[in-house]
């Protein structure tokens, strides 16, 4: 459950406020490194609808990996520890297919790592999805210099 603070930021972005003018209405002293946080970690609503269909394409090749290391795991997995092994890829692949569908910076960050790490892995060295990988990284990188520029950061507040 995302908390109320990021919704109503959200809904404010969405209407295309800039993000200092809402860090000065919706700062207070308890909230305002959450605050920060909050809108350091979130894309401008502009340019989170601009990109909406990249996005999507980035979560359905990422839940199509998924479902293909997920039958890799069904048909070639012998003992319960592979087992279990086997399926820490998949459930980091969820985690970031929530966090990309709710456009939080993390998932941009760490895509792009992930994705070149998986070519090492020798299941994943197949045509199609080498391929995939390669282009998982690539979109989801420039994605993250396209949704969370420099230039739009808030600074955390100076005690």
């Amino acid at each position: 459950m995302r908390p109320p603070l990021e919704k109503e930021i959200k809904l404010l972005l969405l209407k295309k406020q800039n993000k200092e003018t809402i860090y000065k209405t919706l700062a207070s002293d308890t909230n305002k490194y959450e605050l920060v946080h909050l809108l350091n970690n979130l894309p401008n609503g502009h340019r989170r609808q601009i990109t909406f269909f990249l996005t999507l394409l980035l979560v359905l090749i990422l839940a199509l990996l998924t479902i293909k290391q997920l039958l890799f795991i069904y048909l070639h997995t012998n003992s319960n520890i592979s087992l279990i092994l086997a399926f820490i890829a998949p459930i980091i692949h969820v985690y970031i297919i929530r966090e990309l569908l709710s456009s939080h910076r993390l998932a941009y960050q760490i895509l792009p790592l992930l994705s070149v790490l998986a070519i090492f892995r020798p299941e994943n060295r197949i045509y199609p999805d080498i391929y995939m990988y390669i282009f998982v990284a690539l979109l989801s990188g420039i994605l993250y210099f396209f949704l969370f520029p420099k230039s739009e950061r808030i600074s955390p507040p100076t005690q």
